[in-house]
């Protein structure tokens, strides 16, 4: 598959690492307004993963990855990309800008075959999380898919599972999530949202998340019965969600940990949830593949139907661990 990456932040550098050199991916483009000399250096070195361990350079306007040529761009409107010329089989829609079905058709219009977009998108937009929904799939689906966000790709796996047993009446998640460029280092204005304009690195922030509707989105079996909320924390990535949910039976912190181990050895669920038994912080976590950890030592039942379960998840690298494989399963319909 020939891959355009359109945005080449944290998850559009993320998805490249993991990307390439993986046999079915050949990754043409990239598309973002930044300095090329500057995105090479951000590839090269990264604060959260170290050193990159493939050769980096640039060369006559282009990116040199390992021997790769990689075409790069500058351009604001995505109609106007040569993504027809290119080939360009998928567009990963990362730049956190192009985040609905309309505003990422013009990807489509230029050329390319397919989107996915690397955020909750609007309703027009299917959800799409590989090992819980990933059936939909099918060849008469939209051309434009979202792979929703970190929070959702960890919360969803344990809500599918348990849905199936013991079953799910009603569920809370609240996600403690790292800080993301979306706040400020230090205090400043925020038009959108007061709080993210307060220090990320010293302050906890109570915020929103995306994933309150992106859940449901993907599992429309949990509209009028789901929320979510966001506590941003003073760490860099690795982030934990909260789930807590009334039962549809009466069942024990034992018999759920016991559901959670069988699932994680499911083939549906390998290299996407998995679980642990031994005590963890979100250091721990960080570069770990799986969407979602569920961590057993903190599993808490109360008056038999009231439910809290934790999930951990590296809100960068195993989120573009599972995007990946979003992108990979559209290899058969293109």
């Amino acid at each position: 598959m020939r891959i355009a990456i359109n945005g080449f932040g944290r998850i559009g550098r993320c998805f490249f690492k993991q990307a390439l050199g993986e046999p079915d991916v050949e990754i043409v483009a990239v598309n973002d307004l930044g300095d090329l000399e500057n995105l090479a250096y951000l590839l090269r070195r990264d604060t959260i993963y170290g050193l990159y361990e493939k050769p980096v350079e640039v060369r006559n306007g282009q990116l040199v990855v390992d021997s790769h040529n990689i075409f790069v761009y500058s351009e604001k409107d995505p109609a106007k990309l040569p993504w027809k010329d290119l080939n360009i089989d998928v567009v990963v829609e990362s730049s956190g800008v192009f985040t609905s079905f309309e505003k990422a058709q013009p990807h489509l219009n230029a050329g390319a075959k397919r989107v996915v977009i690397t955020a909750p998108a609007d309703a027009a937009t299917p959800h799409i999380l590989p090992g819980s929904n990933n059936d939909r799939l099918t060849a008469d689906l939209v051309k434009i898919t979202s792979d929703a966000s970190c929070t959702t790709n960890a919360a969803v796996p344990v809500l599918n599972i348990l849905q199936v047993n013991p079953g799910i009446r009603k569920a809370m998640l609240n996600t403690m999530h790292g800080y993301t460029a979306s706040q400020s280092l230090v205090d400043g204005p925020s038009k959108k949202d007061f709080l993210r304009g307060r220090a990320a690195a010293q302050n906890i922030v109570p915020s929103h998340t995306g994933a309150a509707e992106a859940v449901i989105f993907s599992q429309p079996w949990l509209k009028d019965v789901f929320d979510a909320v966001a506590i941003r924390v003073p760490v860099i990535t690795g982030s934990l969600a909260d789930l807590t949910f009334l039962a549809s039976r009466k069942t024990s912190a034992q018999e759920i940990n016991d559901i959670l181990r069988q699932a994680a050895q499911h083939p549906k669920w390998q290299g996407i949830f998995t679980i642990s038994e031994e005590p963890l912080v979100s250091s721990d976590i960080i570069k770990n593949p799986h969407a979602s950890i569920a961590d057993l030592t903190h599993t808490k039942v109360v008056g038999g139907d009231l439910v809290k379960v934790l999930a951990w998840y590296d809100n960068e690298w195993g989120y573009c661990a599972s995007l990946l494989k979003h992108v990979l399963n559209l290899k058969n319909l293109l």
